[in-house]
């Protein structure tokens, strides 16, 4: 535990966004944070609540440009669009300071970014400095670190139900990922997908049957986690999974549900058995609770903590599991901020929601 009281002077880099938000609103309550900085491009010299009503009166700073928030702060979260981030988060390394970042620009080697994300890397080098900071796997990896690398929401809540599975091997050859997700996902910006008469009352697969990026940091976990080691020096990720990730979006705000299915290796499984695997592997996690119900998307709503269950179909042998999350706390700010604690040696739970907010 740091026993250190002076607060980390953090920035935000993305602070219109809906990430943004949700760092907001975390970082304000944070014992050990001073906000210095909100960098927006789009409201820069903009008080915060032109962008964000909700925190006004509670936070006396107006957006700058991203300069400045580097040159200010100590630790810079990024709440940027995937392939312009890495340039920023370089500088802020450069210049001595740690990231956080919630873009992919730092989750995967260099040749699965360029494959997935189908442009080249400009900072490989930093790469390989970066940690993946999905904490209920790389815990004491992220201790002390300058760089972390945020998982996407849907491979954060798709991993989470399979870890488990990877670690006992009970994953059978066809592993099978179906996400429900909100429309928040998306992000802030405009779209057809995303107005009000489009996706009201309208449920529609996207980016199927093997193109969504998240599909490489479901497969490269679960390899670290079939390997019995955390870091990718100890696993040859060239024997990797191969998952069938196929999301589909749904007329909600926020929230993530992902129903994964495999094939069970063996008879000798029932739910008690799968439950206490789950239990056992999470016992230590305070954002991750493994409970017999199956979970809801409205019980993690502004939540922080993802809920899973397990299942066993006797008749067909499939092993299924649920796990869900909001796609705005676990899924982005509130993983980026469990990290963050982890990082200084904090609380792993300060400044976090672990209840939900119902109805």
């Amino acid at each position: 535990m740091n026993t250190n009281f002076s607060k980390i002077k953090v920035g935000i880099l993305g602070g219109s966004g809906y990430a943004g938000a949700a760092l907001i609103r975390r970082l304000l309550k944070h014992s050990q944070v001073d906000i210095v900085a909100i960098g927006s491009r789009q409201y820069e010299s903009k008080a915060i609540a032109t962008a964000w009503p909700q925190f006004a009166g509670l936070l006396d700073l107006k957006f700058v440009n991203n300069d400045e928030v580097i040159e200010n702060s100590e630790l810079i979260f990024f709440a940027t669009p995937h392939g312009v981030t890495a340039p920023w988060v370089y500088k802020a390394i450069k210049a001595g300071k740690k990231a956080i970042d919630l873009s992919a620009d730092f989750r995967l080697p260099q040749a699965d970014f360029e494959y997935w994300y189908k442009q080249k890397h400009e900072y490989p080098e930093l790469i390989d400095k970066a940690v993946y900071g999905l904490v209920e796997l790389h815990r004491k990896e992220i201790v002390g670190k300058n760089l972390i690398a945020t998982p996407g929401c849907n491979s954060t809540t798709a991993i989470l139900g399979l870890a488990p599975l990877a670690f006992n091997d009970l994953l059978g050859e066809d592993i099978i990922v179906n996400v429900a997700a909100a429309v928040s996902g998306a992000g802030r910006g405009l779209g057809l997908g995303k107005h009000y008469a489009e996706a009201n009352e309208n449920m529609r697969p996207y980016s199927v049957t093997g193109n969504h990026r998240h599909t490489a940091e479901v497969e490269l976990s679960l390899a670290r986690i079939m390997a019995m080691g955390h870091e990718l020096k100890t696993v040859n990720l060239q024997k990797r999974p191969i998952v069938s990730l196929n999301p589909h979006l749904i007329p909600m705000t926020r929230g993530i549900m992902a129903t994964s299915y495999t094939k069970a290796k063996t008879d000798n499984l029932n739910d008690e058995i799968l439950l206490e695997h789950f239990q056992d592997f999470y016992k230590n996690d305070p954002m991750v609770l493994v409970q017999e119900d199956l979970p809801n998307t409205k019980a993690v709503y502004a939540s922080d903590r993802s809920i899973i269950s397990v299942r066993y179909d006797k008749r067909s042998k499939q092993i299924v599991t649920f796990a869900v999350s909001d796609n705005l706390a676990k899924g982005a700010a509130g993983q980026a901020v469990q990290n963050f604690n982890i990082m200084n040696e904090f609380n792993e739970t300060e400044g976090l929601f672990l209840e939900g907010i119902w109805p």
